[in-house]
C-alpha cells in the first residue's frame, strides 16, 4: 500500500499539473445529463399526477436553458479583467500585493469565473501558475488583492492571458482571451554592514578616470568663481554665467579620486547566484554610502563581453541590477579571470563577489 506521504506527493503533483494546463472552452456533460434527468422526472410526475404545478415546473425547466444562453451571451461580452502591481520595486523576502479587478458592465451574473494567473522570474527561468475562481456580480467590479512573497531576486513577470466564464446552470465554460501583465523588480535589501570585512578591499582600488564617468563628477560644489583659462568646460555654471554675462565655474572639492572595480560572478546554481547578488548589492551600497566611486562589472553571455556600470548613487545601483536581471547564468566561475586580464590589462587588481567554500564571499583578485 502507498504511504500517506506518497499519496500527498501525488496529489500535489496532480494539482501542479492542473495549474499548468491552459484554460479552455469546455462543455460539462454531467451537469447537462443531471438537468435532463430532472426534466424527465418533472415530465413523468406531471403525466402521472396531472398536476398544474408540475406542468409549470416542467415548462420552467424547458425555458430556463434558453434564458441562460441569452444572458450568458451578454455576460461573456461584458466581462473583463485588470492586473496591476502597486509597488514596482520591492525587497527580497518581502510580501507584496497584486491587484486583480474583475469588471462586469452587463446586468448578468456568474458564480464561477476562472482566472489563470501566471508568474515567472525571468532571471532564473522559474515559472508557476494558479487558477482563481471568482464570482461576478451585475454592473460592478470585484477587486481582489493577491499576496505574493518574493523569495528570490530578479524581475517577476505576472500575466493573465485568458479567463473562462461559466453560465449560471453550469453547462458550458467559454474561454475569453485577455492580455494583462505586471512586472515587479526585486532587489536584495538585507543589511550586511556589520558582516562585511572590507579591510582587504582597498587592494581593488584603482585611479579613477574622468573619461569613464560619462559626464558625472563625483565631488561637492564648495564655491562659484570666475572662469580661469584651463578650467574644464564641464565645471562651467551656465545659468549663472548667462545672468552675469561672464563665465562662472563651480569650484569643487573631490570626494574620491579613486574607484573600486567590482566584478559580480553570475555563476552557480540559482540559490548561489541569488546569494552572490545579495552580497554584491550590500557591498556596493555600503561603498556608495562611504562616497566611494564604483565600477560594477559582470560577464554577459549574450553579448560575450563585460557589461559595465558606473555607480554613484542608489538609483544607479538599482538600474545596474535591473540590467543584470536580463543576463544568463553561466557555470564556469573561472572563465572571467582570463577575460578580465585580456580586456582590462590596466587593472592591477579588482574585487570579485563569488561563491567560495559554499558561501558568498568578497575576494581581491590581483592580475599578473
Amino acid at each position: 500500500m502507498e504511504s500517506k506521504e506518497a499519496r500527498k506527493l501525488k496529489k500535489e503533483a496532480r494539482e501542479k499539473e492542473r495549474m499548468r494546463r491552459p484554460l479552455r472552452t469546455s462543455v460539462h456533460p454531467t451537469r447537462i445529463i443531471a438537468y435532463l434527468v430532472q426534466l424527465g422526472i418533472a415530465y413523468y410526475v406531471h403525466d402521472f399526477l396531472r398536476n398544474h404545478f408540475m406542468m409549470m415546473v416542467m415548462w420552467l425547466l424547458l425555458v430556463l436553458p434558453v434564458f441562460d444562453a441569452i444572458t450568458f451571451f451578454f455576460l461573456y461580452r461584458g466581462i473583463s479583467v485588470e492586473l496591476t502591481a502597486p509597488e514596482r520595486d520591492v525587497s527580497r523576502f518581502s510580501i507584496g500585493y497584486l491587484n486583480l479587478k474583475l469588471n462586469n458592465v452587463s446586468y448578468m451574473v456568474s458564480f464561477d469565473v476562472n482566472v489563470k494567473l501566471d508568474a515567472e522570474n525571468s532571471f532564473y527561468g522559474d515559472s508557476s501558475g494558479s487558477i482563481l475562481s471568482l464570482p461576478c456580480s451585475a454592473r460592478t467590479s470585484n477587486e481582489k488583492q493577491i499576496p505574493i512573497k518574493y523569495s528570490m531576486n530578479g524581475i517577476y513577470k505576472f500575466s493573465i492571458k485568458a479567463i473562462t466564464v461559466r453560465d449560471l446552470l453550469g453547462f458550458i465554460s467559454l474561454k475569453k482571451s485577455v492580455d494583462e501583465t505586471a512586472e515587479v523588480n526585486v532587489y536584495p535589501e538585507r543589511s550586511l554592514a556589520a558582516e562585511i570585512d572590507m579591510s582587504d578591499m582597498n587592494k581593488g582600488m584603482t585611479e579613477s578616470e574622468e573619461s569613464v564617468k560619462r559626464g558625472h563628477d563625483f565631488s561637492d560644489v564648495s564655491d562659484v568663481r570666475e572662469y580661469i583659462p584651463g578650467d574644464k568646460l564641464m565645471s562651467i555654471h551656465w545659468k549663472l554665467s548667462a545672468k552675469r554675462d561672464i563665465l562662472m565655474v563651480k569650484d569643487r572639492v573631490s570626494m574620491s579620486d579613486q574607484q573600486m572595480v567590482i566584478l559580480v560572478e553570475l555563476s552557480g546554481s540559482d540559490e548561489e547566484v541569488d546569494e552572490i547578488l545579495t552580497l554584491s548589492y550590500a557591498v556596493v551600497k555600503r561603498l556608495v554610502q562611504e562616497q566611494t566611486y564604483v565600477r560594477l562589472l559582470w560577464w554577459s553571455e549574450g553579448n560575450f563581453g563585460f557589461e559595465e556600470r558606473q555607480i554613484m548613487s542608489r538609483d544607479d545601483l538599482k538600474e545596474a541590477f535591473s540590467g543584470m536581471y536580463y543576463e544568463t547564468i553561466y557555470h564556469d566561475p573561472e572563465k572571467t579571470r582570463g577575460y578580465m586580464l585580456s580586456i582590462y590589462p590596466e587593472l592591477k587588481a579588482y574585487v570579485k563577489v563569488c561563491m567560495k567554500d559554499g558561501q558568498p564571499n568578497v575576494l581581491v583578485v590581483e592580475q599578473d
